[in-house]
């Protein structure tokens, strides 16, 4: 597994994917199955969380 995707999706928003690479950031989260019990944000891969939990 690379890098980017290990990240959490807190890393990628710091590093500020959204701005830079908005399709690459969607494609993290479209189409969300998990949410994060600590920031709020939706993924669709439960690695991509710090505290997921599946919808």
């Amino acid at each position: 597994m690379s890098d980017e995707q290990q990240k959490t999706l807190c890393a990628h928003v710091e590093e500020e994917l959204q701005v830079n690479d908005p399709q690459a950031y969607i494609a993290l989260i479209k189409p969300a199955t998990h949410f994060c019990q600590g920031c709020g944000r939706s993924a669709a891969q439960a690695e991509n969380l710090c505290k997921p939990q599946e919808f």
